[in-house]
This record gives structure tokens, C-alpha cells and sequence, in this order.
């Protein structure tokens, strides 16, 4: 309670710090859940300390959220679905501390779950519809009105740069741990370009997306299992839908946790695969360029190479983006991305027979 007590009162000034506890969740900003009492209300809260080394400019993040809770708050009739971003004292909607660093504040919303492995394909069809109806919601928005909060974020392009450096100036000790992983990347850089094209070659295409869509970033009813809300939106910017639909793929496909590190439990659920085609085909599949339908087969295994490239880069640098919990925590990261990449391209005719009789189905 220490920590939070003086930046509880910069959001809720009138409430009563009754408690509060660090969530062990996501990677890269540190999450806080507070319990305040208002008039004898008790509440609870969502407190993010944002981390400006990942994002150097908070207040134009924040600036793309407010935009965005707005604009689909607005789109969306049930209160209960609503994500209630909570301004400061000063109206704006972070807080500046004494140490120059940034925190923000959300509502909690009551009732609801989150899954970070997808227990049946019928959670991975609703996760899908979740992020579908988001994009459509976000559909009529103007992509030059979004600050880019991470430039490059899906370039897979640009990833392998930052992979050949790493590979060039590693850090002592660590490439001698990766060299099956470095041969991975190695052989697939074939396949690194695929979305970057529709990007380069179709403008036409782009528009507001969520850009994070792991599946513990949709919120669901803890009764009734449907899907309340989507959140994490510090990376909602211009891009291809199929950078969302891809780490869809990613995270809810897989029957193992992103670190795992038992590799032969790790396994790729082609039937939670083709839910989640189904949920993005019947909300956003009229609006999608031919260019997407045809590169949405490999978009779940470029995604996937890409974060495995992320958490070996940032293994051979010496852990400096992602949070880590143990010793070789990224490479064990990597190893589980790029055991699905191997499995997904290994199914490749069947992924590409799913998603063809996902495009009949949507004339």
C-alpha cells in the first residue's frame, strides 16, 4: 500500500486506499489493482506505471487511447462493456510523478476473467468476435489522427535487423545457448515479408488496429463466459487487420503458456485456428482487401515468428525489454514461438482450405 498511496489520490482524491496488490501480468508496464472506498462505496481499480523506456511519449499514447475508449464507448450500448479510463486531478489522463514517471488509471471491470491459455475453440470464436467487432467500431476513424507509439511494432522486416545486430554484438554468454534458434530464423527469413508487402503494396488496406490481440487482452463474463470488453490499447495504431488476427492465432491456438518450456507439450490446435478465422471472417471479412485473405494462412506464423524473434533479440542483448522472472526466460519464449511457427507451416493446406471456406462463406 506504500507504493500506490500517493498516486491513488492524483485519480480518486475523494476515496480511501483500502488495499492494493502488484499483478503479475503482461510484459511490459507494471500493473497495480487498488480497492478505494468513496462514501462508504468500495471500488476497485486498475493502476499501470508505464514504462518509457518501451514507450517514450505517454501522453501521446494516452491521447490514442482517450480517442479510442470514447469512440467505442460511444458505439456500444451496455454500460457493463464500457472500459472507464479515469482522468487525474489535472483533467488529463496520466499523472506525472516527482521521479518524471508516468501512471494511469482505469476502472475495474467487475466480474469479469481472462484466459491465458484458450480452453475450446468456442473462447477462441468469441475472443475473435471481440477483436473483429473492436476494429469495426474503429473502422471510421482516421489512421493520420493516431500518434505511432512504437514504430515498426509488426515489421517483421525490421525485427531481423534488430536481430542481425544482436547476433553481431551479443551479450557474453548468450549465443552459445541459441545457435538452433538462430538456424530457425535463418531458414524462414523467406517468410518474414509477407504481411510488410500488403503494407507497402495496399494502403488501401490499412487502418486502425489493436496491434496486441493476445488472447488475456479480451475480458470475459466470469457467469456466462461471453465476451464483455477488449483492453491493453497502447498499441492501437495504423496497420493491416491481419496483424490482429495473426497474434490471435499466436496466443489462442497454442495448448501451452508463451513461456513454456517443455516443448513436447506444446502443441497447435488447428480447430481453435479456424474458430478464430470464422469469429474475424463474419465480423470485419467484407472489409477486408484481397491481399489480406490471401496472406491470412501464414499471418498467424509470421506474428508468431516475429515475437520469437523479439524474445531471442532481446535474449541475446540481455533481457532489456522484457520483463524476465528467471534465468534464459526469453529464449525459453522463443523456443515456444518457433515450435508453433514449425507446426502452423507444417499444416499450412489445411490452414489454407480453413481460410478459403471462410471467404466463401462471407459473399
Amino acid at each position: 500500500m506504500a507504493l500506490l498511496s500517493p498516486i491513488t489520490t492524483h485519480f480518486l482524491n475523494d476515496g480511501q486506499l483500502m488495499s492494493d496488490e502488484l499483478i503479475e501480468r503482461g510484459h511490459i508496464n507494471r500493473t497495480y489493482m487498488s480497492v478505494i472506498r468513496t462514501d462508504g462505496v468500495t471500488e476497485r481499480f486498475i493502476h499501470q506505471h508505464i514504462n518509457k523506456f518501451v514507450f517514450p511519449n505517454p501522453p501521446a499514447m494516452m491521447k490514442n487511447i482517450r480517442r479510442v475508449v470514447d469512440h467505442v464507448n460511444a458505439k456500444t450500448p451496455n454500460i457493463a462493456e464500457h472500459l472507464t479510463l479515469i482522468p487525474s486531478e489535472t483533467g488529463k489522463d496520466y499523472y506525472l510523478d516527482e521521479n518524471n514517471e508516468y501512471w494511469r488509471c482505469f476502472r475495474y471491470v467487475e466480474g469479469s476473467t481472462t484466459f491465458d491459455i484458450v480452453p475450446n475453440p468456442d473462447i477462441a470464436y468469441k475472443a475473435a468476435v471481440a477483436f473483429g467487432s473492436f476494429l469495426n467500431k474503429l473502422s471510421d476513424l482516421p489512421t493520420n489522427d493516431f500518434h505511432i507509439t512504437i514504430p515498426d511494432f509488426h515489421n517483421t522486416l525490421f525485427r531481423l535487423k534488430q536481430f542481425d545486430e544482436a547476433r553481431r554484438n551479443p551479450a557474453p554468454g548468450r549465443i552459445e545457448l541459441a545457435e538452433d534458434e538462430i538456424a530457425f530464423v535463418e531458414s524462414n527469413r523467406a517468410l518474414a515479408g509477407r504481411l510488410m508487402q500488403i503494407v507497402h503494396n495496399h494502403p488501401e488496406a490499412i487502418r486502425i488496429v489493436h496491434n496486441d490481440t493476445k488472447v488475456n487482452n479480451v475480458l470475459f463474463c466470469e457467469k456466462t463466459l461471453e465476451a464483455l470488453t477488449v483492453i491493453d490499447l497502447d498499441t492501437v495504431m495504423p496497420g493491416t487487420v491481419l496483424f490482429d488476427i495473426g497474434d490471435l492465432i499466436r496466443t489462442g491456438t497454442s495448448t501451452a503458456a508463451e513461456d513454456e518450456q517443455d516443448l513436447t507439450v506444446v502443441q497447435f490446435d488447428i480447430e481453435k485456428f479456424a474458430a478464430i478465422i470464422r469469429g474475424f471472417a463474419e465480423t470485419t471479412g467484407k472489409s477486408l482487401h484481397p491481399a489480406e485473405w490471401s496472406a491470412m494462412p501464414v499471418c498467424g506464423a509470421v506474428i508468431t515468428l516475429t515475437i520469437g524473434i523479439r524474445f531471442l533479440t532481446d535474449y541475446l542483448t540481455g533481457d532489456k525489454y522484457f520483463k524476465t522472472h528467471r534465468e534464459n526466460h526469453n529464449l525459453d519464449r522463443c523456443r515456444t514461438q518457433f515450435e508453433l511457427v514449425r507446426q502452423m507451416l507444417d499444416q499450412l493446406p489445411q490452414l489454407e482450405k480453413i481460410v478459403a471456406e471462410a471467404k466463401a462463406a462471407t459473399v
